[in-house]
């Protein structure tokens, strides 16, 4: 980094004309933007010509990597979903990689991948941007009737292949769990269920609607969100799960993608009102 720095103060002297008061700022502004981290020669030829045609290439790519990252992972915290289940994901972009781009350029290279810049967010014209896309909630393929006959098994949502070795080496972590895979009943896991799943929702239920907590739609209802992982249905089936939360009229929450081979996601809208036991 520092042989770099040399090599920068060296080239200004050589050709910045004398070392003016402009070229001593630019090359202030592009130290600043190198300090702390390393760079590529890309960026370092970049950053020495200056010219907007070589910028944009290299911000575009940048954008690109960027929006892939956050359209997988950004987003999907509970207290950012609303009940719509339209997910909004977010990224930014600091001004060291755009320095020969008008803000404005930026924002019309994010529209051509589906993203926006936020203004709102954006503290200076000139500083870092906040950009956003809205994400519509992923089309659910597949999904048995939670009231038809239950999945076969070895199907998607049937019943899954129940191990040995796992189950014993933890059976020390979460024996009620492993005790359940070992024995491999189906109505076993039915049963566990009922009992996991009346328990968290009543949890969730008399948790607040607090908006650190929730996203509230025009209507100022919530989504109530609940997870359950493989362990607590492996022998049963995602499909048990669905069964067993629609007998409390919960149902499996459209902002997620459909997985019965993972984590299954439920939800129950809430308005608010008192509801009747």
């Amino acid at each position: 980094m520092i042989g770099w720095v040399v090599v920068l103060f060296w080239g200004a002297s050589l050709g910045g004309g004398g070392g003016s008061g402009s070229d001593a700022a630019d090359l202030s502004e592009i130290l600043v933007g190198l300090s702390g981290s390393g760079i590529s020669w890309r960026r370092l030829r970049i950053e020495w010509n200056g010219k907007p045609e070589e910028w944009e290439p290299f911000t575009e790519g940048l954008l690109k990597d960027r929006f892939a990252k956050a359209e997988k992972n950004s987003g999907w915290r509970p207290p950012e979903l609303p009940p719509s289940g339209v997910r909004q994901a977010v990224t930014g972009l600091g001004r060291h990689h755009y320095r020969a781009l008008a803000p404005t350029r930026v924002e019309q290279l994010a529209k051509q991948h589906g993203w926006s810049v936020d203004w709102a967010k954006c503290r200076s014209v000139q500083g870092q941007l906040h950009l956003f896309r809205l994400i519509p909630p992923p089309k659910q393929i597949g999904v048995p009737d939670p009231y038809g006959p239950p999945p076969a098994p070895r199907t998607p949502w049937g019943p899954m292949r129940c191990r040995a070795v796992v189950p014993l080496l933890t059976l020390a972590l979460v024996p009620r769990v492993r005790l359940l895979e070992l024995r491999r009943s189906p109505n076993a896991y039915v049963r566990h269920l009922r009992k996991h799943l009346e328990t968290r929702f009543r949890a969730e239920l008399a948790r607040e609607r607090r908006r650190d907590n929730y996203r509230f739609d025009e209507a100022g209802r919530v989504l109530r969100r609940v997870s359950v992982r493989t362990w607590h249905f492996r022998g049963a089936g995602a499909g048990a799960v669905l069964r067993v939360a629609a007998e409390h009229g919960w149902k499996l929450d459209h902002s997620f993608p459909a997985d019965p081979q993972g984590t299954v996601h439920l939800c129950l809208l809430d308005s608010g009102r008192r509801r009747r036991r």
